[in-house]
């Protein structure tokens, strides 16, 4: 196990690593230069001069090579220092700050969302001895796993905040309310939906479906039966712990799609995400808010892959033993 968890945190740092270094790389590539978008704001959008963009460029160091700039970003970040905002003039540290922790909540409920969600429709389906259920549960995720995830929430927005009016269509509170829990909570049910249901909802439910479904009449599960053991036990230890291992692996590698849908979602929910952040970010070719913002998002994809392959180890040894689970299932 100790060999097991030490390869995966390798392998996480250097995925890390090499997410940070392509990113600075493909944004130095990008046209414009931050120096001429600082210049034009701080004029009121007059163009710049070019010996004052040249004068700028080589205050702020983006004369030096690459490896050099890269390195000494790295260093910075290493101390908690992401530079500072082109456009704002603030540090790009205190922007994650306020935007970090509410993309980090809403992706955290919508895996909440579809792991219920998916576990509960998929043992549905694969338990049943109903062909009528079966097949409408199949129907519904068929249907769902064909919506794109925009489609998805302007669904949920005309439903239950335009026609029904149940729940708010977006932000944190109404205008001049303060942010507590009560009123938190109501705002964050839409946006966490949206997300759940718009990214591979489907694909979850028919992995728990197909992984349980194909272990129920296992030899191994019928002979559990046959010694006498409580159809609790044999349901709980003998084939469905087994059966949700590629839902659980499908899940960590698929919160990565997640954090990526979650951009999308906070601009049509008006959440003050970091997803909101680096699309106005973008706009602006503020490149020091965007590097931190691909950076953080990496970081928060590769723990979810760890979290998923610790789960999936603890599901069934045999991971543990063979290192990962295409081999332990080969």
């Amino acid at each position: 196990m100790k060999r097991f968890l030490l390869l995966r945190a390798v392998t996480a740092v250097a995925v890390v690593i090499a997410l940070s270094g392509l990113c600075f790389a493909l944004l130095d590539l990008a046209p414009g230069s931050p120096a001429a978008e600082i210049l034009e704001a701080r004029s009121g959008g007059r163009p710049p001069a070019p010996a004052d963009v040249a004068r700028l460029e080589r205050s702020m160091g983006l004369n030096d090579p690459l490896p050099v700039r890269y390195g000494r970003w790295v260093a910075d970040a290493a101390r908690g220092d992401f530079g500072t905002s082109y456009g704002s003039g603030r540090p790009v540290s205190e922007i994650l700050a306020d935007t970090a922790p509410w993309t980090l909540l809403l992706t955290v409920v919508a895996v909440l969302f579809s792991v219920v969600g998916a576990v509960g429709f998929g043992l549905a389906a694969a338990l049943t001895r109903r062909a009528w259920l079966r097949r409408s549960i199949e129907t519904f995720l068929f249907a769902l796993g064909g919506m794109p995830g925009f489609v998805t929430s302007l669904l949920l927005l005309w439903v239950f905040a335009a026609w029904l009016r149940w729940l708010p269509s977006g932000g944190l509170s109404r205008p001049g309310e303060p942010v507590t829990l009560s009123v938190l909570v109501p705002h964050l049910v839409l946006p966490a939906l949206a997300l759940a249901f718009g990214h591979h909802f489907g694909t979850y439910a028919r992995l728990v479906q197909t992984g349980v479904g194909r272990l129920r009449d296992a030899p191994h599960v019928e002979n559990a039966r046959a010694r006498g053991l409580s159809r609790y036990t044999v349901t709980a230890r003998h084939f469905v712990r087994l059966g949700m291992v590629p839902f659980t692996a499908r899940l960590g590698v698929g919160v990565g799609t997640l954090v990526a849908g979650a951009y999308a979602t906070e601009m049509i929910f008006s959440w003050p995400g970091v997803g909101r952040q680096a699309i106005y970010a973008a706009r602006e070719q503020d490149y020091a808010v965007l590097t931190a913002v691909v950076l953080v998002t990496g970081v928060i994809v590769v723990l979810a892959n760890f979290v998923g392959d610790l789960a999936v180890a603890w599901l069934d040894p045999r991971v543990r033993l063979t290192g990962g689970p295409d081999h332990a299932h080969r």
